[in-house]
């Protein structure tokens, strides 16, 4: 039987598994098809990027060609004109006063030029002539190298009437550059001055322009800190970029998008470089949700398999086991769940179920011999109150005899406290009657202390039509008079109390006797907490402290009539007196009733 078991749950585990992977392969598809379409999403997004930034390299490469087709055109301009071609006619080697004239007058109009267009930084000319530099950045200088006086006159003879951009890295020498040269950082238009003469000297326009003008083009497509462009050469030499942003071509190709645009009229491409992950950041937190999508999927896929074989497949087995012990005689078993569903009140339905046939079967013969004593008892019962009656009224008619009235009417008051007590064999009264009840006893307590205190009875008309279980004021006040007033010669008072408040009866017994000290007083809490704790109905009755079995009785009482609502408050002070109140909910007490 326990391999049995075993292998039963061995199965159970195997179909745990089974259910588990059934339902991991109902998601891959979804998980297959979300990662597909995140790639997907992800090249569309490179694509339009890609062409996006094409446009705009376009746009920006159309811009700077515009510019420089402008200076272009200034060097046009410059070259054909007469006045600055005339100051050029200067046949001296040497520099003389007049010559020095010449050239002044010749920077000044090509200050005048650089004034107008903001695109040119300096504009300098080569006079062949005198070797001399003049440029409206420094004034004039002669070119004293030989072999940079050769490299600029091969230069206008390979110019001719065209024009050629010039780097400021170009060689004029073997230790010299262009850029030395002019004193310039930028690039530079040249040609030949005089186009249109076609004996003219080899003297060379240097236009050279604002390389922050140029930055500025540029910088619009700077869209983020990590964005570069560049201006290339044909040869990979970079001619033009923000210098914040050199740095960024390092980063590794497979990590960045590159679109490159060439120039149509000059020798040189755009290049813009993008990291992936900024193209990528829009939908980076679309790919984390996904991410974090498919990982709750197979998380809730286990969580799901695994609830149903622990919420179905397990609690069948119990039940089928159960099922078999309880065909094959064991009504022992009984299954632990405190599921509220079906599966709860099934294994709540067995539980029963066996209690009730355990029950039918064991106790069978013992309730018929208790029906038995029961029904012998009652017939028992039947005969006393007569007899009592009796006996208290030969009790009462020997007093008148004697004339003593105190015994006769203590006679009296008792048996008309015993015939209401019966009242007719129900067991509440009303709290009238309850009232008139109580009267009887605390008439028979007032001869016994020779009238040494006086009953005060509080009762509200509205609550003396509510039913209340018939003695359950009775020990209150017995206690009140026996344990508070007894002790005290005259002037004691006994208060009852009765009225609704709050959808609840509060009744209430009041005395102004010797009152309790407080560690009695917790003792009581004590015990009353006790009481309150205990669930079976039977229970209700035991108590540790015998000497509050009438507190404990009707307390005991309540909770078991009246429910969890019902409460019962006890205060008391030592020599001020003791109050006990009851509050009864008032549904209860109707539903009690009937």
């Amino acid at each position: 039987m326990k391999l049995f078991i075993r292998l039963y749950n061995k199965f159970l585990q195997s179909s745990h598994i089974r259910l588990t992977t059934y339902f991991f392969i109902v998601l891959l598809p979804l998980v297959i098809v979300t990662l597909y379409v995140n790639n997907r999403a992800n090249q569309i997004i490179v694509k339009q990027a890609t062409e996006q930034t094409r446009q705009k390299l376009e746009s920006v490469m159309n811009n700077l060609e515009l510019t420089l087709h402008n200076s272009e055109v200034l060097t046009n301009l410059i070259a054909t004109n007469k006045k600055i071609i005339e100051r050029l006619e200067v046949n001296e080697n040497e520099l003389s006063p007049q010559t020095i004239v010449q050239y002044s007058e010749l920077l000044e109009e090509l200050w005048n030029v650089t004034a107008v267009s903001q695109m040119v930084s300096q504009i300098s000319i080569y006079h062949a002539g005198t070797h001399t530099m003049l440029s409206t950045k420094f004034g004039g200088r002669r070119i004293g190298g030989a072999e940079e006086r050769k490299w600029l006159a091969s230069l206008a003879a390979h110019l001719d009437n065209g024009t050629e951009l010039m780097m400021p890295e170009q060689k004029t020498g073997e230790n010299h550059s262009f850029g030395q040269l002019i004193d310039s950082d930028t690039i530079s238009f040249t040609r030949t001055m005089d186009l249109y003469n076609s004996e003219r000297k080899p003297n060379l326009l240097i236009v050279t322009l604002n390389k922050n003008k140029l930055t500025a083009i540029l910088k619009p497509l700077l869209a983020s800190n990590h964005t570069s462009v560049v201006l290339r050469g044909r040869d990979g030499q970079t001619i033009l970029s923000p210098s914040d942003r050199i740095q960024s071509v390092s980063i590794k190709e497979a990590d960045r998008l590159g679109v490159s645009v060439e120039s149509a009229r000059y020798p040189w491409t755009l290049d813009f470089f993008l990291p992936i992950d900024e193209i990528y950041a829009e939908t980076k937190t679309m790919r984390q949700y996904t991410y974090l999508i498919i990982a709750s999927s197979f998380m809730l896929a286990l969580f799901i398999s695994w609830g149903i074989y622990n919420r179905i497949a397990s609690p069948l087995g119990q039940l089928k086991d159960a099922m078999k012990g309880l065909i094959g005689g064991n009504y022992n078993i009984q299954l632990d769940t405190g599921r509220k569903d079906e599966f709860g009140y099934l294994m709540n339905a067995y539980n029963q179920m066996v209690k009730h046939q355990k029950h039918l079967i064991q106790n069978h013969y013992e309730q018929q011999l208790r029906i038995a004593r029961t029904e012998l008892t009652f017939l028992q019962s039947q005969i006393n109150p007569h007899f009592l009656y009796n006996t208290l009224d030969s009790i009462y008619w020997t007093a008148q005899n004697y004339e003593a009235e105190e015994i006769s009417e203590m006679v009296l008051n008792l048996s008309h406290f015993f015939r209401l007590s019966l009242h007719k064999g129900q067991d509440t009264f009303t709290v009238d009657e309850t009232m008139t009840h109580l009267d009887y006893y605390i008439r028979i307590q007032q001869i016994r202390f020779l009238n040494s205190f006086q009953v005060i009875y509080e009762v509200q008309e509205e609550s003396k039509s509510i039913p209340v279980l018939k003695l359950l004021l009775q020990p209150l006040v017995e206690n009140a008079v026996i344990h508070g007033l007894e002790q005290k010669r005259r002037g004691g008072v006994l208060t009852i109390s009765s009225f609704i408040e709050s959808g609840k009866l509060i009744l209430s017994v009041q005395d102004n006797g010797a009152g309790i000290s407080e560690e009695r007083v917790q003792s009581i809490y004590q015990v009353l907490s006790e009481i309150a704790n205990k669930t079976a109905p039977l229970s209700f009755l035991e108590t540790t402290d015998k000497g509050l079995y009438g507190l404990s009785n009707v307390f005991s009482r309540v909770k078991m009539f009246y429910g969890n609502l019902a409460e019962v408050i006890f205060k008391s002070e030592l020599g001020v007196g003791t109050t006990v109140t009851l509050l009864l909910p008032i549904e209860n007490c109707t539903n009690q009733n009937n």
